[in-house]
């Protein structure tokens, strides 16, 4: 059995979010053999630790062949895509368990970027879905997608803060700037939850709904987050697959 074939009646949209049209392309039904892919991803080992970041729960990753799960990717985010460190990409679990003995840090408490693309498939019980993963528009400078590098608007915005122009165009000033003036500590939403609706500084531009057997595909330089409000999963791990890719170059 192939536990990564995808359904052939998948139902597929595409959806065009904020003023950027940022594409996020979603496939509702996606895995033919979900149920056994869940009950393996369910008795696996998760580990958490520094090796997952600012990642607020377990990880887990069995070896198993990606390639035609990435190369269908591909075609329906319309351009190649590989695995973000261009290397093998196994399959990847997470699972969070938000029982509220968890002390989440700034970093958790607002939207976070990614290398690349991002895409993941909802693997909790159709009755235990909800919530999703909420996709964010920076209010201060109206960002909706961080760029890989400064770009003429980064730069403006940076000069407003009286920021080095010649650091800016640095690694550790591109990263400063980010630091400072998106992904400040004080954007963070107040007490210990996740972003979810936004606040003063962190507008939900879509919320993603979570939906058993639902892969989506975003483009992970837009701030996002889990959408996972308090008595969610405080009983049962939130499960999702992940996959961390970029576009080819050339």
């Amino acid at each position: 059995m192939n536990l990564l074939e995808i359904n052939p009646a998948a139902r597929w949209t595409t959806h065009e979010l904020g003023a950027g049209k940022h594409k996020l392309v979603i496939a509702d039904d996606f895995y033919a053999n979900v149920e056994t892919l869940r009950a393996i991803a369910s008795s696996l080992y998760y580990l958490e630790g520094e090796m997952h970041g600012n990642f607020p729960g377990a990880r887990a990753i069995i070896s198993l062949d990606t390639r035609a799960l990435v190369r269908v990717l591909s075609e329906r985010w319309g351009s190649p895509l590989i695995e973000a460190s261009g290397a093998y990409h196994p399959a990847v679990f997470s699972i969070i368990l938000n029982d509220g003995r968890r002390e989440l840090n700034e970093d958790q408490r607002q939207p976070h970027i990614d290398p690349g693309i991002s895409a993941m498939v909802y693997l909790n019980d159709p009755q235990d879905c909800a919530g999703g993963t909420g996709i964010y528009r920076h209010r201060p400078t109206g960002l909706e997608r961080i760029p890989y590098e400064a770009t003429p608007e980064v730069r403006e915005l940076a000069r407003a803060q009286n920021m080095s122009q010649h650091d800016l165009g640095t690694p550790e000033g591109f990263q400063a700037f980010q630091d400072q003036v998106v992904f400040n500590p004080s954007y963070a939403a107040a007490g210990n939850d996740y972003i979810n609706e936004g606040n003063e500084a962190w507008e939900l531009l879509h919320l993603v709904e979570m939906k058993f057997n639902r892969l989506v595909i975003f483009d992970g330089r837009m701030p996002h987050s889990q959408h996972l409000a308090q008595g969610q999963f405080s009983q049962a791990y939130r499960l999702n697959q992940i996959l961390y890719l970029k576009e080819r170059e050339g």
